[in-house]
């Protein structure tokens, strides 16, 4: 009976299956975060880039109307790719004008790009803006403010939570005060 324990507790055959199949969890859960994580770390970079460029290009010019702007939210689809924002995200363009008590107020507002539902941060037109207090602007100037929002879902839910992201750019118009968003 000794010698056929000792005999089993010698044998190394099937040691390195044995360890492979007690790691495998672990390296299983490691690139499941690290893919993860990559794709929470690109979609932020992505939305933040989106961002910007719409809020740059709805600065570019003297006067700004609602298809030149729904034009712009069409591009943000292909900006966020490959990322469906098309269903899972929307975008807010906000033109805002400092009033002569230095009250930033929004004058227009437009949404688009996607179908999720999301409100403004910065406020509603006719409002008093909220805008970040290291934002000064003085009587008479323009701001465009343009948020991104992004239901963003976890494939494997183990190193990000879900919830919608939301990305803001400020900018002001290069040319012109775009007061007003034209027909």
């Amino acid at each position: 009976m000794r010698r056929s324990f000792r005999r089993i507790w010698q044998n190394t055959r099937g040691v390195t299956s044995l360890e492979f199949a007690l790691i495998l969890p672990v390296i299983a859960i490691l690139a499941a975060g690290t893919i993860e994580f990559g794709r929470l770390v690109i979609l932020t970079q992505k939305l933040q880039n989106g961002t910007f460029i719409l809020a740059d290009l709805a600065a570019r010019d003297k006067t700004l109307s609602v298809g030149q702007l729904d034009s712009l939210f069409l591009a943000l689809d292909n900006i966020i790719q490959p990322f469906d924002f098309d269903t899972e995200g929307t975008a807010i363009v906000t033109g805002i004008r400092v009033d002569s008590s230095g009250d930033p107020v929004i004058n227009w507002q437009r949404s688009g790009a996607g179908t999720l539902v999301a409100a403004s941060e910065i406020g509603a037109p006719g409002e008093v803006a909220a805008l970040p207090a290291a934002l000064t602007a003085t009587e008479g100037e323009t701001i465009i403010v343009s948020e991104v929002f992004y239901d963003f879902e976890p494939i494997f839910g183990l190193s990000a939570s879900p919830g919608v992201f939301r990305k803001v750019a400020y900018v002001k118009p290069r040319l012109g005060t775009l007061e007003t968003l034209l027909p």
